[in-house]
């Protein structure tokens, strides 16, 4: 979420206002509590699509700004927008969903 632009696009594109924001299929699940109850009530694992899907190419930025946000929430199955990268993530929320996600041995792109 290095683009500014997209960075406040998505707040207002999926009227979800903080990160993280996991997206399956290009659907809005949720942030942390959200996947963190799913987690707790054993949900979670269902609502993933198979290992083997296809990830969609990434938006020039030539586009509109919805039509790159469309293209970015659905350039992998189970896309996860999140402060910093998974491997130094920079903040608590973004954290706790990572650990979720590995944890379940969930596969995403972010």
């Amino acid at each position: 979420l290095k683009d500014s632009e997209v960075r406040e696009g998505l707040k207002e594109y999926s009227n979800w206002k903080t990160y993280p924001q996991l997206y399956i299929n290009g659907e809005l699940v949720g942030g942390v509590d959200i996947v963190k109850e799913m987690d707790e009530d054993g949900s979670l694992a269902s609502a993933f699509p198979a290992a083997d899907a296809e990830a969609a190419e990434a938006a020039p930025k030539e586009q509109p700004l919805e039509e790159r946000l469309k293209a970015l929430i659905n350039k992998a199955p189970v896309m996860l927008f999140m402060k910093g990268s998974p491997d130094a993530a920079r903040c608590g929320f973004s954290s706790k969903i990572v650990g979720i996600l590995q944890e379940n041995k969930i596969d995403f792109d972010s």
